[in-house]
């Protein structure tokens, strides 16, 4: 009797030893089952968006005689002050998919993993394995195209001094009297505005003479290999740079910033202030009219929401977790004019799914 009450209690201990089943477990990190024999980490991707924006400053110099531009060379409306204006140029996004805040643990529980349905789900940006980072959002500061200040340097042809003459008295004792002599003598003194401008207008009309000239076939005997275009090309060129002296000079400077933003993907729209940006003075901390980011969600996966759980069920075995990004609508604008639209697939705007995952078949009795 003894003997068959301990062959049904081995008996029994078989069978629960070989009916129990394996399973895998997901939790969110730190929340795994004491029971475990391996496990994995993975995380839930997040969209991260790296905004561009370009703007222009023009500036415009006066020239040094623009107070002679109509009295010698006819010129009117010349602009006497100098200026400078901005202008916002272009805008764009683009979009990188990161690990998220979202940490999962898949725990084997008598079974062992099978990696092959991770790997895949990973290899769709499902989900995220390996080493994980975040970013925090970053505003990188205006870098410019390269463009100097200008300078004007061939203000003329001529010395910037001259000679004059003064005449001066010496007084000298004769016997009876006193007697004033002249006496002249050159002293070198540095020219005037308005005489630098009159030799720079004198050289402009020599300009057009010879360009007319040469235009004309009127010069003869031309040089041998004497190429015509080139040389009233280049007259056209000397000719721009005096009359600058007179109309002032224009240049542009390209500048671009960047911005790294991770929205927090709830359903409701998000604002993101990039900047404030002044016509007046380009990008300002205080002033101007904001620059902003703005994301709405299309709603596509509440139905989604509303259905499943939006957090792993730990309950329930054998499943992988991921989300199924939600279509939004980015819009930049500044001072309420659209600068820049997009449609973006935001992670975590998304929903949390759930599909079965299968076990290696080799499972541990």
């Amino acid at each position: 009797m003894r003997n068959s009450y301990l062959f049904i209690v081995v008996l029994l201990l078989l069978m629960v030893g070989c009916t129990t089943p394996g399973r895998l477990v997901v939790t969110e990190l730190g929340y795994e089952p004491t029971e475990i024999t391996e496990s994995v980490i993975y995380a839930l991707p997040e969209t991260a968006l790296k905004i561009s924006l370009g703007y222009r400053k023009d500036v415009f110099i006066p020239g040094p005689y623009a107070d002679y531009a109509q009295r010698l060379l006819g010129i009117n409306g010349v602009q006497k002050r100098r200026s400078e204006s901005y202008l916002l140029k272009d805008a764009e996004i683009a979009e990188s998919v990161e690990p998220g805040k979202a940490l999962y643990a898949v725990s084997c529980v008598g079974c062992e993993l099978d990696m092959e349905p991770l790997e895949r789900a990973a290899s769709h940006k499902l989900i995220l394995l390996g080493n994980f980072s975040t970013s925090t959002d970053i505003k990188v500061p205006a870098t410019a195209s390269g463009t100097s200040d200008i300078h004007f340097k061939d203000v003329t042809m001529e010395s910037n001094v001259e000679y004059r003459e003064h005449t001066i008295y010496k007084t000298l004792i004769t016997d009876t009297s006193f007697v004033r002599v002249p006496v002249t003598s050159q002293q070198m003194e540095k020219k005037t505005l308005e005489k630098k401008a009159e030799e720079a207008a004198k050289l402009i009309l020599e300009i057009r003479s010879d360009r007319y000239y040469l235009a004309a076939g009127m010069v003869d005997p031309m040089a041998d290999n004497f190429e015509l275009e080139t040389a009233i090309s280049e007259l056209y060129k000397l000719e721009e740079e005096y009359l600058s002296l007179f109309i002032g000079k224009s240049f542009s400077e390209d500048f671009s910033r960047e911005y790294f933003i991770i929205p927090e993907g709830g359903i409701e729209k998000e604002r993101f202030i990039l900047d404030r940006f002044s016509a007046d003075k380009g990008m300002v901390s205080e002033g101007g009219d904001v620059i902003e980011l703005m994301i709405e969600p299309s709603g596509q996966s509440n139905r989604y929401k509303n259905l499943l759980p939006q957090a792993p069920e730990t309950d329930i075995s054998n499943r992988l977790y991921y989300r199924i990004p939600e279509v939004c609508n980015v819009l930049i604008e500044h001072a309420g004019k659209p600068l820049y639209r997009k449609r973006i697939s935001m992670y975590q705007a998304g929903a949390l799914v759930n599909t079965a995952m299968g076990m290696d078949s080799h499972n541990r009795k």
